[in-house]
């Protein structure tokens, strides 16, 4: 069974490869997509979460993408070809 957060309703998968938060009630795969997206110094009350669909890097690129399931995923969303090469996919 999947844990369940109180404040949205949302439930998420467990474990260590996803991070839902408790802030924004958004689901992150990975840790780095997790940490991206709280920004501040760790002092008290000093933290808050970025809106990963409305942020967009130097570059002009989205460094956040979201999969179908709605977790958000940091850095290059990856090519079919490129999960099938890495025997994620058939």
């Amino acid at each position: 069974m999947n844990p369940h957060h109180p404040k949205c309703g949302k439930t998420f998968p467990g474990g260590t490869q996803h991070g839902h938060c408790g802030e924004c009630c958004e689901t992150f795969s990975g840790l780095a997509a997790f940490e991206s997206h709280r920004v501040g110094s760790h002092s008290e009350n000093t933290r808050r979460c970025l809106n990963p669909a409305a942020e967009v890097a130097t570059d002009g690129t989205k460094p956040f993408w979201q999969d179908d399931r709605g977790y958000w995923h940091f850095g290059e969303r990856m090519t079919d070809e490129q999960k099938r090469a890495r025997g994620w996919i058939k």
